[in-house]
């Protein structure tokens, strides 16, 4: 009897330890659709405890099923009090499109899922963080710099965060991988259109004082990983001349260069010190 009450104890301790994936949908009026999403809340989620909250985006040709599949991302999260969002974005760049205007994935990811995951789960609005990879890692260091209130930290892994620099070409103009999504979401990259959509003039137009004294908006935390052995050529090099920008302005940054290539081996290894380097920050 003592031996099975121990085993049936160990069984509920284990039990509560784990976290729990919901797939979840609603209505987006910013997109005139209903969207699924998939959310990890916390091991012993509590209804009388805000969490804070991490939205977490997926790559082009993916979706929101993606790092919970792909990954073992929900194992990973067992050791955060954090609720995990992760949309399906489509392969919108996460911005609202300048051809078309039923595709406002940026008032969908800063406006109607927000409203929805604090109607429905128990988060921290004051703590709320963006990460992504490749494209997801580029839409989460635009969106953080371009709502620098909302978010207090951005991660990036696999970044496309040249985009301008190389002429909406994703490997070096070996191909057109990428190239109409790029035109059909920001029509033609206008000097007008960088200053809203390009990292490096965002993080330029910013303070990176907490405080925010220059009387431009304080920059968030950024977080960027990139693999040496990244298969999409400009990937590397623009991502290093981020952190240089990044360093050269005095922001709150990090930068990591480690090995591993534009793949999901890497994604899975890089979003375990991410996570933990948030739940560190995260005051």
């Amino acid at each position: 009897m003592h031996k099975l009450f121990f085993v049936l104890l160990l069984f509920a301790t284990t039990a509560t330890a784990q976290t729990t994936v919901k797939l979840d949908s609603a209505f987006a009026p910013s997109l005139s659709r209903t969207k699924s999403f998939v959310v990890i809340l916390p091991a012993g989620y509590s209804e009388a405890y805000r969490y804070p909250v991490l939205y977490l985006l997926h790559g082009f040709g993916g979706d929101h099923t993606n790092w919970t599949t792909l990954t073992k991302i929900s194992t990973y999260a067992e050791k955060h009090s954090i609720i995990i969002v992760m949309p399906d974005g489509e392969n919108s760049w996460y911005v609202n499109s300048a051809t078309d205007a039923k595709q406002r994935f940026e008032d969908y990811l800063i406006t109607d899922l927000p409203a929805t995951i604090q109607r429905r789960y128990n988060v921290d609005t004051a703590k709320q963080a963006i990460a992504g990879l490749s494209m997801g890692g580029y839409g989460a260091v635009v969106l953080a710099l371009r709502y620098p209130k909302r978010f207090l930290f951005a991660g990036s892994l696999s970044g496309a965060v040249g985009l301008f620099r190389d002429n909406f070409t994703l490997d070096g103009g070996r191909s057109n991988f990428g190239v109409q999504s790029l035109q059909q979401t920001f029509g033609a990259p206008t000097e007008t259109v960088k200053s809203k959509y390009d990292p490096f003039k965002l993080s330029k137009a910013m303070s990176p004082k907490p405080s925010g004294s220059s009387g431009s908006p304080a920059m968030p935390y950024i977080y960027l990983a990139i693999g040496i052995q990244d298969g999409l050529k400009p990937f590397l090099p623009r991502n290093r001349e981020l952190a240089d920008t990044l360093r050269a302005i005095g922001a709150a940054y990090e930068y990591h260069e480690v090995q591993g290539g534009h793949d999901w081996k890497f994604w899975d290894r890089e979003i375990q010190p991410l996570l933990k380097r948030l739940n560190d920050f995260l005051p």
